[in-house]
């Protein structure tokens, strides 16, 4: 049984206690102290050494595009004019720019990690009832594989959750503004651009069993096959490092897979608790229909291990804002508390999952994780 670094476990276990703290507590209260633990994160994430599938890959970026990218090239792909650049436009501007300060690599990582981390928690303390319970869920696996993996989805994933706030305003010139800006983190973000109508779209329990089962049935056409577009969002032959560190089957395995369980768990939420918190909770129908198209899409892309965890990922985070809220409008305690201990037991096995499966790999084991605050 593997553990993770003490750093990450004893960050894990603070954050359960504030969720018990949260679930058990009279009234709704929230936590600012929270934001320290995010402020832990951004350390944690910043200024690790060698850690996360893709390191090594940023920084040998770090010290190559500034000699071979200028800023007329870099603004070039901002105005969408084609060149040679491969990368996004604007982490390459930012990658150049720190190193033209003279910034080591670390430096950068840590300002990735503020502009990855924040925002996300930000928009989690603004919608959820219990944050430090959808912090909790969104930390194993999200903050190991974005955050402190690819960080350029990363990013890009962290810009388009923060544009929630103009799809709650239902200001559509400043979600395509934000949205802008997430393209230029990372490409795949392109998939949020729908969100702002689809979480507008009237959904009940019948429609959303009809829509994931209709996505289920899809499953094995793998249709995503006849969309040449998508892999110049995720291409197969770029990633498979990616692949092979996020996938825990493998590509050939058979029948249920633990993703498929993990959705199937979102959905019972989704499903038994809609109607009283949509009453309860306000935007919460946005949230929902957010998090089934994370659902759907996730069905969908099955069969691929990169387009199944790249492109539902910034729908499936608002998994982690809709769960909690569920909890919240709960008004049998013995229930409430019974489901709030199911959650915890998810993310206690999650995290000996990923632990098994990933950590290894990604550098997060007490043997392997370093970081430059003490190494």
């Amino acid at each position: 049984m593997q553990f993770l670094h003490p750093v990450f476990t004893i960050t894990i276990l603070i954050l359960i206690c504030y969720s018990f703290l949260e679930v058990y507590g009279r009234e709704i209260k929230n936590y600012k102290s929270v934001w320290i633990v995010v402020v832990v994160l951004i350390l944690l994430a910043g200024f690790r050494k060698f850690v996360g599938a893709d390191y090594g890959s940023y920084l040998n970026m770090y010290s190559y595009f500034p000699f071979n990218a200028t800023y007329s090239d870099i603004f070039q792909k901002a105005f969408f004019q084609q060149n040679s650049l491969e990368v996004e436009w604007l982490f390459v501007f930012f990658n150049n720019l720190f190193f033209n300060f003279g910034f080591p690599f670390y430096i950068f990582t840590f300002f990735v990690a503020i502009v990855s981390l924040v925002p996300k928690f930000y928009v989690i303390e603004k919608n959820v009832a219990y944050p430090a319970t959808a912090l909790l869920l969104y930390i194993v696996p999200g903050f190991f594989i974005a955050d402190c993996g690819q960080i350029r989805q990363g990013v890009g994933m962290a810009l388009a959750i923060y544009s929630f706030r103009y799809i709650k305003k239902q200001n559509l010139p400043m979600f395509l503004f934000v949205m802008y800006f997430a393209l230029g983190f990372h490409k795949s973000t392109v998939i949020f651009l729908p969100a702002y109508w689809i979480a507008k779209v009237p959904l009940n329990k019948t429609k959303i069993i009809a829509l994931v089962l209709f996505c289920m049935i899809l499953s094995p056409f793998q249709i995503y096959n006849y969309f040449s577009a998508l892999n110049s969002i995720a291409p197969q032959e770029i990633y498979q490092g990616f692949s092979d560190y996020v996938d825990i089957e493998g590509p050939s395995s058979g029948g249920v897979k633990f993703l498929d369980l993990i959705s199937l768990l979102y959905l019972f939420f989704i499903i038994f608790f809609d109607k009283e918190t949509c009453k309860k909770i306000p935007y919460y129908e946005y949230m929902r229909n957010l998090g089934v198209a994370g659902i759907c899409l996730y069905f969908i892309m099955r069969g691929s291990p990169i387009f199944s965890t790249r492109l539902p990922g910034t729908y499936m985070f608002f998994t982690a804002l809709i769960l909690p809220n569920n909890l919240a409008v709960i008004e049998n305690l013995s229930y409430k508390k019974f489901l709030h201990l199911i959650l915890v037991l998810f993310v206690i096995f999650y995290y000996f999952v990923f632990g098994n499966y990933q950590a290894v790999n990604g550098r997060f084991t007490p043997e392997s994780y370093q970081n430059y605050l003490w190494d």
